[in-house]
C-alpha cells in the first residue's frame, strides 16, 4: 500500500561542479543543467535549487556561479535576470562535434 505522506517526488534537479578560473584566480561553480518539471515551474523550485548553489559558492569564497542559456529560452532568461544574473555579450561558445571532432582521432601529439 502506498503512503502519500512519505512518498518522494522529484520536481527538478541541478547539475553543477567546481572548477578554477585562472583569469580571476578564484574557483567557481559551473551549472551544467537546471531543470524543473513543467508542472512545478513558477513555484519557486528553480530559485531554491539555484540559491543552494549560490549560497554554497559564497560560503566557500568562490568568485562566481556561471552557466549558459539558449537565446530562445525567454522564460529562463527572465528568471536568471530576476535573480540578478548578467548576460555576457562578449563571450562565444565554441565546440567540436561530429566530423570536426573525429578528424583528430589519428593526430599524433
Amino acid at each position: 500500500m502506498s503512503d502519500p505522506v512519505n512518498e518522494i517526488m522529484v520536481v527538478g534537479f541541478m547539475l553543477f561542479f567546481p572548477n578554477y578560473l585562472t583569469f580571476s584566480a578564484k574557483p567557481r561553480f559551473y551549472v551544467e543543467d537546471l531543470f524543473v518539471r513543467e508542472c512545478y515551474r513558477r513555484k519557486g523550485f528553480g530559485k531554491m535549487l539555484l540559491l543552494v548553489v549560490v549560497k554554497q559558492a559564497v560560503k566557500m569564497g568562490y568568485g562566481r556561479v556561471e552557466w549558459v542559456v539558449l537565446d530562445w529560452n525567454v522564460n529562463a532568461i527572465k528568471f536568471y535576470e530576476q535573480m540578478g544574473a548578467k548576460i555576457l555579450q562578449e563571450w562565444r561558445i565554441y565546440r567540436l562535434i561530429g566530423e570536426a571532432l573525429q578528424a583528430y582521432d589519428h593526430v599524433n601529439i
